[in-house]
């Protein structure tokens, strides 16, 4: 089994639960998203992509004037265009173009496959993306499984950018939320050129 640079002795969840995010507003990763938002205005974005986006109150919150996607499971995209519809909602994990940045805060750790979350990254091919993950050095758990039900895997810092890094530019990496155990990555796609 491939083991995404965390090291081999390394126990994943064999099979992890749905998480849903329905009833949750900010409580977990809403420095990324701030994050996201200062870098979105800074490069003059027009259009931003949130791959897993839950709730997508943070999506909403912060890019309420923007265009958005939201990219999610069916259970959650049906729950988004019943409480959203006037917003763009899938639950097609497929290649979209012209969008300026993707977010994809705390998902990949729930992906059995987290390779599928970087080939539809590289496939979309953003100005820039932004990646978050809970580091398993701060959560106190090196030997794994996640504590959280809901998680296959987690990597520390080293790891994840090394992994990240494999397929990606890392322009930034750092801890967003020491108490959380949120590192952030902003990066961009090998072939992209700002």
């Amino acid at each position: 089994m491939k083991n995404f640079f965390i090291y081999p002795t390394y126990k994943i969840r064999s099979s992890n639960q749905y998480f849903d995010d329905t009833p949750n507003q900010d409580q977990w990763q809403k420095e990324v998203y701030m994050y996201a938002k200062k870098i979105f205005v800074n490069n003059k974005f027009s259009k931003v992509i949130d791959v897993g986006c839950g709730s997508a109150y943070k999506l909403l919150k912060y890019f309420a004037n923007d265009k958005t996607l939201g990219i999610d499971l069916s259970p959650t995209v049906n729950w988004l265009r019943t409480h959203y519809p006037n917003k763009e909602w899938t639950d097609q994990f497929e290649p979209i173009l012209n969008y300026d940045l993707i977010i994809a805060s705390d998902i990949i750790e729930h992906m059995p496959d987290p390779d599928m979350l970087l080939d539809l990254v590289q496939s979309c091919r953003t100005k820039l993306i932004i990646f978050s993950t809970p580091d398993r050095d701060l959560l106190n758990n090196d030997q794994g499984p996640p504590n959280n039900p809901s998680h296959v895997r987690e990597w520390n810092m080293l790891e994840f950018n090394n992994y990240i890094g494999s397929r990606f530019h890392i322009l930034d990496h750092f801890i967003s939320n020491r108490e959380q155990g949120t590192q952030v990555i902003l990066a961009k796609n090998n072939t992209n050129a700002l």
